[in-house]
């Protein structure tokens, strides 16, 4: 790698963070007089702005969050400033982390879902992203109304899928960029699913529980 292409690198994972850091939803939000944090979870994402402000602009939203996670990394790499895959990775995972820990919120974003998906779309085209889809969309037909701890199951169930998609590319391919990118994707997804996940765990038992609790007291009766 020559000291050019680092210095493009660079330049790309500094920007690429930045295009991350463009909370679209949030700006929208703020243009129709709609507080997000008092949506559901609170998240400033586009699915609390389809909930708040309806399709057209969750839409519009969600399409500006993929293609964050696309651009402009995707100039670079198209015409041919960066190759080295493993700079590639890191401006990748970099405009998640822009999404995910914004300064516009004072480094409080959103889950960056989307944007995980502009940003695998960069490295294996439509292969990752399609496979995290074809997951979610399965838990969906499964399971049409979710809440919030239900949707971080999902997503991260989707990403342990993913999971497979690498570890067999990264060895078919003899090298571990994707690797890279996906220890660095799920590290934040944990960090900003956690709370959820942990709800989602507490609650599978209470519900147990409580249907154990009905049926004692139905064989009493």
């Amino acid at each position: 790698m020559s000291e050019k292409e680092l210095l493009y690198g660079i330049i790309a994972i500094v920007l690429q963070f930045l295009s991350g850091s463009i909370m679209y939803s949030y700006i929208f939000a703020r243009m129709l007089r709609i507080d997000l944090s008092k949506v559901r979870d609170g998240n400033p994402g586009s699915s609390n702005l389809w909930r708040a402000a309806g399709w057209k602009f969750g839409v519009v939203a969600l399409a500006l969050d993929y293609l964050k996670g696309v651009f402009p990394l995707g100039i670079f790499v198209a015409n041919g400033l960066v190759t080295n895959n493993y700079l590639i990775s890191i401006a990748a995972l970099a405009g998640i982390a822009g999404h995910a820990f914004s300064p516009m919120l004072k480094f409080k974003g959103g889950k960056a879902i989307a944007t995980t998906f502009g940003a695998w779309s960069v490295l294996t085209k439509w292969e990752a992203p399609m496979l995290m889809g074809t997951i979610f969309t399965i838990f969906s037909i499964v399971k049409p109304k979710t809440n919030q701890y239900e949707d971080a199951v999902r997503y991260i169930l989707g990403l342990m899928a993913l999971l497979v998609y690498v570890i067999v590319k990264s060895i078919y391919i003899k090298d571990g960029y994707l690797l890279l990118l996906y220890a660095g994707n799920f590290t934040i997804a944990l960090y900003k699913h956690k709370e959820d996940l942990k709800r989602a765990y507490v609650r599978t038992p209470a519900v147990s529980s409580n249907s154990d609790n009905v049926d004692n007291n139905e064989h009493d009766n």
